[in-house]
Formats: structure tokens, C-alpha cells, sequence
């Protein structure tokens, strides 16, 4: 009996032994799994953390201003509309004169505000082009929104002819090149003949050097000194608000006011109308007159003769 009940007690010790054994095991499995898996996810997070960086760096690559070359021609267009005809074009001339900007071009004109004629009130608009320090472009336009105008619309444009100017560039530098090995081989001809075709040759690289120069030259003028338009016209008045989404009582209120301008203009076209036609309805009434008087005394004479 009691080496039954030591056998049984070893063979029990040796089974809670292996349990525990499997499962100190199963736990170190677990514990190796779990410290994989937050190491894949460690790498997972540092691989994402580089892909980010690396996007980010693309976007800062990525913007128009990578796109755009070094050789880039602007231009800007303004309208602009005004009370004081007089005091925003001399705001503009001192924007120029400010900015080492120069006036390439302006015409000035009149229109009538009524539909013509002679009667009818005379505004001005003027129309510039305008030549501005691309440097100084931006600050220049700043100093126009100061302008006592309405601004009717603006519009920048931007050509990037850098492809084309490196290649008239690189072309220059070739001609340039072959007249230097003309003047070389010029120098050590020998005959009539050889003179005669070298000149010739000469003559033609020279032509069309000068030509694509000339083609550099004024790219670097418009590159530098970017072309602005800008006109100005003159009004009787300005609406305060404009577009499709000014609301409908507010277009009825601009409406009745331009309806009241231009009862009123009507009005003083036609007195100007009356005082023009003053000598035509004398004459008219004069001989009206005359026609009516000398029926009358025909009448009178015809009456007499009968008695």
C-alpha cells in the first residue's frame, strides 16, 4: 500500500511538473510574439514616419515654382474706374516715377454717356502700357489698390520661355564659335576663291548671330521689366457693388439710382437740345408768321374787292 501510494504521488508530481514546463513555454511564445509584433510595429511605424517625410519632401518639391524656369515673362492687366479722372492718373503717374517704371505708351479719348451726340456729356478714358521692374512688381501693384478707383478686374499672366532662351543661347555660342574658325581659316586663305567663299560664309553666321542676340536682348527686356496695361475710365458715378451674387434688393436700389441719372442727364441733354434749336424755331416761327399775315391780308383785299 504504500509503495502504491509513493508511485502514485510520483507519477502526479511528474504530471504538475510537466504542466508547469508547457506552460512556462506557452508564455515565453507568447511574450517572444508580442515582443515581434511590437517590433514589426516599430518598423511598420519608422517605414511610415520615412514614407511621410519622404512625401512631405516631394511637396515641397512638387509646387508651380518648380515647374517655373529661371527665364519667365509676366504681364498684368488692370481696369479700373474713377470720379476724379484727374487725381488717379496723376496717383499714377507717381506710382511710375516711385517705382523706376516708365510710361511705354498711352492714349487718352472721350466717349458720351447718353449714346452720342453733340448734347451729350463727354467722359475720358485713358488706356497705358506700362513698363515696371519685375522685381518691383508686386510692391507696385500694392501702391495701385490705393488708388480712389474702383477696380473692375486684374490679370496676371506668366510664360516661362526658359527652354527657348537656353537653346538661342546655346545656338549663339555655336555661331559665335564658327565665326571665330571663319576668321582663323579667313586669315590663312590663300586664294581669291577661298576669300570670296569664306566671306560669305562669314558674312551669313554673323547676320544670324546678331539676329538670335537680338532675340535674347529683347526677352531680357521683357523678363525685366514686365508689361502692365491699365486703363481708366471715367464715370458719373460708381455702383458700390457689382456681380451675380448682389443681392435682388440691392440691384433694384442701383437700378432706381441709374434710372435718376439718367432722367436727369435726359433732361439736361434736352435743354441743351432747346438752346441749340432756339435759331431754327425763330426762323420757322418768323416764316410761319409771314405766312399767316400775308393770307391774311389776301383775305382782307378779297373781301374789299367784293363789296
Amino acid at each position: 500500500m504504500k509503495m502504491r501510494r509513493l508511485a502514485t504521488g510520483l507519477v502526479l508530481a511528474l504530471f504538475l511538473a510537466a504542466c508547469a514546463s508547457e506552460s512556462d513555454s506557452g508564455n515565453g511564445d507568447m511574450a517572444d510574439s508580442e515582443v515581434s509584433d511590437g517590433a514589426s510595429y516599430m518598423m511598420d511605424d519608422q517605414d511610415t514616419a520615412e514614407w511621410e517625410e519622404e512625401g512631405m519632401m516631394e511637396d515641397r518639391e512638387s509646387p508651380g515654382e518648380r515647374l517655373i524656369g529661371e527665364k519667365v515673362i509676366r504681364t498684368a492687366s488692370l481696369e479700373y474706374e474713377t470720379l476724379d479722372f484727374e487725381r488717379t492718373n496723376a496717383h499714377i503717374r507717381e506710382t511710375v516715377a516711385t517705382h523706376d517704371a516708365f510710361i511705354e505708351f498711352s492714349y487718352e479719348s472721350t466717349y458720351t454717356s447718353s449714346g452720342g451726340g453733340a448734347s451729350s456729356r463727354q467722359y475720358r478714358m485713358v488706356d497705358y502700357t506700362l513698363r515696371v521692374p519685375t522685381e518691383r512688381l508686386n510692391a507696385f501693384l500694392s501702391e495701385l489698390d490705393g488708388l480712389e478707383a474702383y477696380k473692375i478686374s486684374e490679370q496676371m499672366g506668366t510664360e516661362d520661355v526658359t527652354q527657348f532662351y537656353r537653346d538661342t543661347e546655346a545656338r549663339v555660342t555655336v555661331l559665335a564659335n564658327k565665326e571665330d574658325r571663319l576668321n582663323e581659316l579667313l586669315e590663312q586663305a590663300e586664294t581669291i576663291e577661298e576669300i570670296i567663299q569664306i566671306e560669305d560664309s562669314l558674312s551669313d553666321t554673323i547676320a544670324e548671330r546678331e539676329s538670335l542676340q537680338s532675340q535674347l536682348d529683347y526677352y531680357d527686356d521683357l523678363i525685366d521689366f514686365t508689361v502692365v496695361n491699365l486703363t481708366v475710365t471715367e464715370r458719373a458715378r460708381i455702383a458700390n457693388e457689382r456681380g451675380e451674387g448682389v443681392p435682388f434688393f440691392t440691384r433694384v436700389r442701383e437700378a432706381f439710382v441709374d434710372s435718376l441719372f439718367a432722367f436727369f442727364y435726359i433732361l439736361q441733354d434736352l435743354a441743351i437740345f432747346l438752346i441749340y434749336a432756339i435759331p431754327f424755331i425763330f426762323v420757322i416761327g418768323l416764316v410761319a408768321w409771314l405766312i399767316w399775315f400775308v393770307r391774311k391780308r389776301m383775305r382782307r383785299n378779297n373781301k374789299k374787292g367784293n363789296d
